[in-house]
């Protein structure tokens, strides 16, 4: 190992297993770039960087973290070097998310008419908190399935996570919502965090540009025109940074794991297994929900999983927005009006997995931990609670604690979160699930409202 601040502090790669981690990252970039050569599909190339994460991530933890020079070293240049690719890919597609959300909405909004307005906000909020409701519902079983106890899950927080969740505990639940209406438009366009701020601003533009088109046309033309131009123009944009998606999604999954550690993976295995079985069932039931409304889960499920893998490596339903919404109108058949609408709103209420299975389960660790009854009517509030406290939810990195903080608070729990301090230890690995729960709930809502709009094109669906 070389010790000077050159290499240590500066350079961040002061040690052979840094250069073989490197190494074995660039191997992995050259692979995909072949693949890329010969042709091979992007939904492959997809499958095949998801599956080189973990080959690099998985081995690399369990070569070197025996060894002091690993772990105390190795890993966190090899990590800082992996966030590089993975973090700096991340951040090129949240880039474009404010300005995705604020284009769709006010695209969706002046164009359609509005009765159709006034029926896919009904359908879209009632679709969207009725799957959270069910999530809820499985996050309460697979507690119960596994027999998890709060008491096995205790451990510290961060000092920042204490102070942002003690913040969010001493609020009530109309200040939660207050604190969503925005003060600053320019605040607000800058923070990827306040998508719920965007889409009311959004609204609020695209009224007033409605009403002008029919009392002052030509005046508010330019201004419609502008916003045209700018919504193609981000789409280009996003076009060429989604073709870079096969090369982040080996960055992201190998630097979740070596960040992290097997270890801590291992020693929470009974709460990861948990919350993933809930993923599974989550999956399946929106199966039952497609065959129910008459279309096949299978074609869903094989057009749709690109998406759910980069919602899984990213972490972020925002960041896959402008994604998630190509699939919608390009694969499933869902009309523009309805997949940009629904796909907005879906990053910010009744996210299925983040304000749905976390949550719920959470509540009820919390309260097996504090030795609360468990009985029928406490379980029909866990599901209140949390469909509820669903509303208002930004899809981005870290929304799950705030979820779990508004729904403990609504249980009375706030205080005692430290009670399963250690789940939010391993955070970016259930992380994972919940973010492709979330992004797939939105899928299936979308073609739900659709569908009941009359206008899902079922021949692009089965093509």
């Amino acid at each position: 190992m070389i010790e000077q601040p050159f290499f240590t502090q500066f350079l961040k790669a002061s040690n052979w297993l840094t250069l073989v981690g490197l190494i074995l990252l660039l191997i992995g970039l050259w692979i995909l770039k072949r693949l890329k050569a010969q042709k091979v599909s992007f939904s492959k190339r997809m499958v095949i960087g998801l599956v080189i994460g973990l080959i690099i991530g998985v081995g690399i933890d369990l070569a070197g973290s025996g060894t002091p020079l690993y772990n105390d070293f190795a890993r966190m240049e090899i990590a800082t070097w992996y966030s590089l690719l993975g973090s700096g890919f991340l951040k090129l597609v949240q880039l474009l998310a404010v300005p995705v959300v604020f284009l769709s909405i006010i695209q969706v909004v002046t164009q359609a008419e509005a009765k159709t307005i006034k029926s896919l906000t009904g359908k879209t909020f009632a679709t969207l908190l009725g799957t959270t409701a069910i999530s809820a519902l499985v996050g309460i079983l697979v507690v119960k399935l596994y027999r998890l106890n709060g008491a096995d899950f205790a451990g510290d927080l961060t000092p920042e996570k204490v102070g942002r969740m003690s913040e969010l505990s001493a609020q009530s639940f109309p200040e939660f919502f207050v604190n969503l209406i925005p003060n600053n438009i320019f605040a607000v366009m800058g923070d990827n965090g306040s998508i719920v701020s965007v889409v009311i601003i959004a609204g609020l533009f695209a009224s007033a540009i409605r009403f002008l088109k029919v009392k002052k046309p030509e005046q508010v033309a330019p201004v419609v025109a502008l916003f045209d131009s700018l919504r193609v123009t981000v789409n280009s944009v996003l076009t060429n940074i989604i073709k870079l998606m096969p090369y982040g999604v080996v960055a992201l999954i190998a630097n979740t794991i070596i960040a992290n550690g097997i270890q801590a993976i291992v020693g929470m295995l009974g709460f990861i297994a948990a919350l993933y079985t809930g993923v599974v069932i989550m999956l399946v039931v929106y199966c039952f929900i497609l065959l129910a409304i008459g279309v096949n889960p299978l074609t869903f499920y094989k057009k749709a999983y690109t998406t759910m893998i980069f919602a899984f490596s990213s972490r972020s339903s925002v960041g896959t927005l402008p994604y998630t919404m190509e699939t919608l109108e390009e694969k499933l058949g869902v009309s523009n009006e309805t997949g940009k609408f629904v796909a907005t709103l879906g990053t910010s209420v009744g996210m299925n997995g983040c304000a749905g299975v976390f949550p719920a389960m959470l509540g009820v660790l919390i309260a097996s931990a504090v030795g609360t009854e468990m009985n029928i009517a406490f379980y029909v509030l866990v599901v209140l609670v949390v469909t509820i406290g669903s509303i208002g939810i930004a899809g981005v990195p870290g929304t799950a604690t705030v979820a779990a903080t508004v729904t403990l608070n609504g249980l009375g729990y706030g205080a005692a979160v430290s009670s399963i301090g250690a789940i939010f230890g391993v955070d970016p690995i259930v992380d994972m699930g919940r973010t492709m729960l979330n992004v797939t709930g939105n899928m299936v809502s979308a073609i739900i409202v659709d569908k009941s709009e009359g206008r899902f094109n079922r021949d692009l669906y089965n093509s």
